[in-house]
């Protein structure tokens, strides 16, 4: 798990902005140049979600959020005690697309190494 972030998020892909759910959408940028694509869920979905990356991420006064910490849920579900509890306002976002364990571990670890991206 990483935390303090200085990882921002990117824009919501144009055809979820085009269909009015640009807010349900983010793509952050790893350093690698990579973009994932991660959806918003409510906190308390979080429990019944398996083999995800999750990203805590609290609103920035440009419309653009930080992520606060980046972590994965394996196959069995929470079991990391580390996990950071949700700040007040904070809003959290899952990546359903990486297959694997070892594809969740190597988009965090590219994820984390991100620098603060200020151009959108």
């Amino acid at each position: 798990m990483v935390t303090d972030m200085s990882l921002l998020s990117e824009d919501a892909p144009e055809s979820a902005r085009n269909a009015g759910l640009g807010y349900r959408y983010r793509y952050w940028r790893g350093t690698s140049g990579r973009r994932y694509l991660f959806t918003a869920i409510p906190s308390e979905s979080l429990a019944d979600f398996r083999s995800v990356i999750v990203i805590h991420a609290e609103p920035m006064a440009e419309g653009r959020l930080r992520a606060r910490a980046v972590y994965a849920i394996g196959d069995e579900g929470e079991s990391d005690p580390a996990r950071p509890n949700r700040a007040p306002g904070d809003k959290v976002f899952v990546h359903l697309l990486a297959a694997t364990e070892e594809d969740r571990r190597q988009a965090i670890a590219d994820l984390s190494a991100a620098p603060v991206r200020l151009a959108a």
